[in-house]
């Protein structure tokens, strides 16, 4: 079952015989698998703005409704149950540069800090941190990058980082950039840094966190057998939060990633993220 953006062995799951496994988050490889002759992924751990589009293209199945005491929230999608949170934060190698970093800004200073950067290879979160970087206010994320200027100055900003970014697509990916020592700084899940521990030498800065809501959503090829008590589990699980030390000021620090902008603007943002890596530096 996959963990979508969060670290499998951060997800408490107890006494169910699936294996947690870690995927990329794009819509295609969900396509691919809920679209395959033979089911693979009992359940998916997604995003809200990929539940919104998985949900009208009919990747994923429409759930009957929760009990009234189950705690169901109105306004909730009729194809996802809420998973809980995933946070990506700034992470960087204390053992290198000490406590470098106070905002996103710090991942471009390749003068004072030289050595290479982490990023996901995608446009969600790292356009928002390009802005971020730049001088962007978090209440002014969306609509700027709403507008093609603002698009293109988050992509002038990713142009100054380009020789230095280190792509991660999965969490483990970002974990193995912090474990290998590969980047000086990274963008990562919070849940990474959790799941490898003091042993990196990486701490996070919390400031700017990104705030991803997450959910459980059911592939269309699972067998009608099994969806009512792959519901029934995924409805009893604890949701998942990683939430900073200081959890009040986390809440006044964070930028919730807009899961109705991704929705409207994926395909678009994506293209020009594809056609924007295919460029020369």
């Amino acid at each position: 079952m996959p963990s979508g953006i969060s670290a499998s062995d951060t997800l408490v799951m107890p006494d169910q015989p699936f294996a947690l496994q870690s995927w990329d988050g794009l819509p295609e490889t969900l396509r691919q698998h809920a679209t395959a002759p033979t089911m693979t992924w009992s359940a998916v751990m997604l995003d809200d703005m990929l539940l919104a589009l998985a949900c009208r293209d009919g990747l994923v199945q429409h759930l009957a409704p929760a009990a009234p005491a189950s705690g169901a929230q109105a306004g909730e999608s009729p194809c996802g149950i809420p998973a809980g949170t995933s946070r990506i934060v700034l992470a960087w190698d204390q053992s290198r540069i000490g406590n470098g970093a106070t905002d996103w800004s710090a991942l471009w200073d390749v003068a004072q800090h030289p050595g290479k950067r982490g990023l996901r290879l995608d446009p969600r979160s790292t356009l928002e941190i390009a802005l971020l970087a730049d001088g962007v206010a978090p209440n002014d994320i969306y609509t700027t990058l709403a507008t093609t200027s603002g698009v293109d100055r988050a992509f002038r900003k990713l142009d100054q980082l380009r020789p230095y970014i280190v792509w991660w697509r999965t969490p483990e990916d970002a974990a193995r950039i912090m474990s290998s020592g590969s980047a000086l700084m990274t963008s990562t899940p919070a849940d990474e840094l959790t799941a490898i521990g003091s042993k990196s030498g990486f701490v996070a800065l919390w400031t700017q966190s990104l705030l991803q809501n997450l959910s459980w959503a059911v592939p269309r090829n699972l067998p009608d057998a099994d969806v009512a008590h792959i519901v029934a589990m995924l409805r009893d699980q604890p949701r998942h939060h990683n939430d900073p030390p200081d959890k009040a000021a986390g809440k006044t620090q964070s930028l919730t990633i807009d899961d109705k902008f991704w929705a409207d603007h994926w395909e678009e943002l994506q293209q020009r993220m594809e056609n924007w890596l295919k460029q020369s530096p």
